[in-house]
C-alpha cells in the first residue's frame, strides 16, 4: 500500500512538471531574447554616441542640428523603440581646447508578453531604457602628410 502511494506521488510530480515546464522554458527563453536584444542595442547605442562625438569633434561641427541629423542618418533602421533627442554639450577646458559631449537615449522594446507586462508594472513602459555618453576633444592642430 505504501509503495502504491509513492508511485502515485511520483506520477503526480511528473505530470506537474510536464504542465509547468513549458511556462518556465518560455520565461527563460523570452528573457534571453529580450535582454539579449537590449544588450545588443546598448552596444549599438554606445557605438553611435562614440562615432557621432568623434565625427563632430574632428570636423569642428558647431550646429546641434547637424549633429542630430548625423545621428538620425546613422541610427539603425530596424529600431522601433522611442529614440530621444540627443543631449549635446560643449565644454571649454581650462587647459585649452573644447570637448564635445553627446548623450543619447533609446527605449529598447521587450518582445515577449511576460517581460512586457513585468516591465510595464515596474517602470511604466514595456521597454528597457538605455543611455550612452561619449566625449571627444576637438583637435587643435591637424597634421597631414603629403
Amino acid at each position: 500500500m505504501l509503495r502504491k502511494k509513492r508511485n502515485r506521488q511520483r506520477g503526480q510530480a511528473i505530470v506537474e512538471l510536464a504542465l509547468l515546464f513549458p511556462f518556465f522554458l518560455l520565461i527563460i527563453v523570452g528573457g534571453l531574447i529580450d535582454f539579449g536584444f537590449a544588450f545588443y542595442n546598448a552596444l549599438t547605442l554606445q557605438q553611435l554616441a562614440n562615432d557621432t562625438a568623434q565625427w563632430a569633434a574632428e570636423n569642428h561641427i558647431k550646429l546641434d542640428s547637424d549633429i542630430k541629423n548625423y545621428i538620425g542618418s546613422k541610427k539603425p533602421g530596424w529600431w522601433q523603440g522611442v529614440f530621444h533627442d540627443p543631449a549635446i554639450a560643449r565644454v571649454t577646458l581650462i587647459t585649452g581646447g573644447t570637448v564635445i559631449k553627446i548623450g543619447i537615449k533609446y527605449e529598447s522594446p521587450a518582445y515577449t508578453p511576460f517581460y512586457q507586462t513585468m516591465l510595464s508594472a515596474t517602470s511604466g513602459a514595456p521597454s528597457i531604457g538605455l543611455s550612452a555618453l561619449a566625449s571627444y576633444k576637438e583637435p587643435e592642430h591637424v597634421i597631414t602628410r603629403l
